[in-house]
């Protein structure tokens, strides 16, 4: 029997893969084909589908987060991994190696969605690209908390949006607004306070280093962390961050427009969409 490592998780990364795009093109040819009456069918299909995707993996990351207690604020659970060596779970593996292959079936699938004519479409490529490269890091260099919290902070704030984007899509005008309030909220508090300031700061502000000599007063800290790690995480981090704002900017102009011009449509979209038919 095979047991899960960060090693061989890799290893069956593209099977999910293949399973993955397999699931969503039948997933999304049975909803296109239930709404066929209605002119935003595919779209439909698509933000079904990526509601369903994010609420399942953020169900399993807040499950991991509970077990371990790696809350961003909790910061001697969140880097006691780095003194034990001992945190990578089954758990874990399974949440790590589903995110990989998912990101790299969406990376494919995206050429193929709606979503590939956005204006902001290769910002979504470069947030996508670095997103991949920090999971393959943080399995190959024992980040899994990090990753872990990491995804789970992103992740969330999608459910909300796809879900709006869906109700939207079906007519629900009035209801996809409240949703919608939802979604910039689990967006912007996350992405531009919490990921900066608990994520991103420590590795500037002498609080990692701190709490990894809290853990353990001797500590090799350049073993715990090495000069890879203090480089290219917050490197990675604050591409992502740069990105959240851009797109922090943009979901505060929607609600500008949804409330005050009493016009509601994704403004990346080229063409915009008023409600279904």
């Amino acid at each position: 029997m095979l047991t899960l490592t960060p090693a061989n998780c890799f290893i069956l990364v593209p099977p999910f893969v293949v399973l993955h795009m397999l699931f969503r093109f039948y997933f999304q040819k049975a909803v296109v084909n239930h709404f066929k009456d209605n002119k935003n069918c595919k779209k439909i299909s698509e933000s079904m589908f990526y509601f369903i995707q994010y609420s399942l993996f953020t169900v399993l990351s807040t499950a991991i987060i509970v077990q371990n207690e790696i809350w961003w604020f909790n910061y001697e659970h969140l880097y006691i991994e780095k003194i034990t060596w001992d945190s990578f779970s089954p758990l874990h593996a399974t949440y790590l190696m589903l995110e990989l292959a998912v990101c790299i079936s969406t990376a494919i699938t995206w050429l193929f969605e709606t979503r590939k004519n956005y204006a902001d479409f290769y910002m979504m490529v470069v947030h996508h690209a670095c997103t991949i490269s920090l999971i393959c890091f943080c399995m190959y260099s024992k980040n899994f908390n990090w990753g872990c919290a990491t995804a789970n902070l992103h992740d969330m704030s999608d459910i909300f949006l796809e879900f709006s984007k869906t109700i939207f899509y079906l007519g629900f005008d009035k209801a996809s607004k409240y949703t919608f309030v939802l979604f910039a909220i689990s967006f912007i508090f996350p992405r531009c306070y919490v990921f900066p300031v608990f994520m991103i700061a420590p590795f500037f502000n002498g609080k990692l280093d701190e709490t990894l000599l809290k853990l353990d007063p001797n500590v090799d800290l350049l073993k715990a962390f090495t000069k890879l790690e203090r480089k290219y995480i917050p490197s990675a981090f604050s591409v992502l961050f740069v990105l959240d704002c851009i797109w922090s900017v943009a979901i505060l102009n929607m609600a500008w427009g949804m409330f005050k011009k009493k016009e509601w449509k994704d403004i990346r979209e080229k063409e915009a969409v008023s409600k279904s038919e």
